[in-house]
This record gives structure tokens, sequence and C-alpha cells, in this order.
């Protein structure tokens, strides 16, 4: 398989990652993130703004877990991510999120031994852009997936492809916002 080959396979795979993680249109995971101190039972939050972070800030652990190519470990990332989705989304969430990790892993895969991909989740903040009784939209300032593919060799890395992809590409969506529900007390991300 040839270098154009090799980025364009792990690159069409990261992408069913990223457009499968983010459909909602528009370091260690044993539970979900601690770091959001609103953060409810099931996957929820008190507040939109905390549900999105907390869904990026473990998308961002997720994809750093160094065990991600180990099956069951994959499941229980994929089931914590679908999480914190509404609980009528999680089932569909949860099968298409094991299929998009599924794949990245074998698209990681297919690197010589002396490649390594590098992706990173990046945001600032949170901005809420609407919200009504049960509704809201919440943008990831300046959020963006950072792809790195390097390789080692004799003289040093060698960069073979880098890019930042803004979550308004990836979303489809210009403000880049991803939409969020309140069911009871308690938000989750929502297919839109």
């Amino acid at each position: 398989m040839t270098k154009d080959e090799r980025i364009a396979l792990v690159i069409g795979h990261w992408s069913l990652v990223i457009l499968v993680l983010l459909a909602l249109a528009g370091c260690s995971l044993g539970a979900p993130s601690a770091a959001v101190s609103g953060q409810v039972p099931g996957g929820g939050a008190s507040t939109p703004e905390e549900v999105v972070r907390a869904f990026f800030e473990d998308l961002r652990a997720a994809l750093k877990d160094r065990t991600l190519a180990n099956d069951e470990r994959r499941g229980q990332i994929a089931e914590q991510l679908a999480n914190y989705f509404a609980p009528n989304e999680r089932d569909d969430q949860r099968v298409a999120l094991r299929s998009a990790l599924d794949s990245f892993v074998i698209g990681q895969g297919k690197l010589d031994p002396s490649e390594q991909l590098t992706l990173e989740v990046r945001f600032e903040d949170f901005q809420k852009l609407f919200e009504d009784d049960d509704r809201a939209m919440i943008r990831p300032v300046n959020g963006s997936i950072y792809v790195l593919i390097s390789r080692t060799t004799s003289t040093g890395v060698v960069t073979e492809y880098e890019d930042s992809v803004g979550f308004d590409k990836i979303l489809g969506r210009e403000d880049g916002a991803v939409p969020v529900v309140r069911i009871g007390k308690s938000w989750f991300l929502t297919e839109g």
C-alpha cells in the first residue's frame, strides 16, 4: 500500500468516526468525565454547556486512550460516549460509535510501524447560542479536530499529513453548534 493510500484510508476512517461521533446535526475513561461538576448519572448534565463539555472532554481522552485497540475497551468507550445522548437515541448511537471506533482502529492498523497518527479534539470554551425551555444549541469555541500523520526516519520525524478540521465543517453547520435537549432536569446531546 502506498503512502497516499494509507493516508486516504486512515483519513477516510477518521472522517467516518467524526461523522458518526458528531452526528449531532447539526488518562482512562472508566466512568463519565468527573471534570464537569454538574454531571448527573446516565451521562447527562445540569446545564447544556456542561453536557457538551463533558462529551468533548471524554472524546478527547478516548482518542488518547492507549488501549483503544482492545475490543472490550472500545465497547466501554462507545457505551460511555453514547450515554451523553438522549436515552431514546443511545442504542443507535452506541452501535454507530462502536462501528466508527472499530473502523478507526482498523485504519490505524494500516499505518507502517514507523508512522504515527495523532488526533486531537481542540476547543477553547463553550458558548450558548440559543436556549428555550427544553432545547439549546452550544458551540465549542474554536472547536476542531487536528490530524497529524508523521513518520520516524533515520534523519528524524517527517510530517506526511497535517490538517485541522473545524466543527463547522464536521457538523455541516456554519455556527459549529451542537444541539442538546432537556429531559426532566438533565441535558443530553441529541441528533437534532
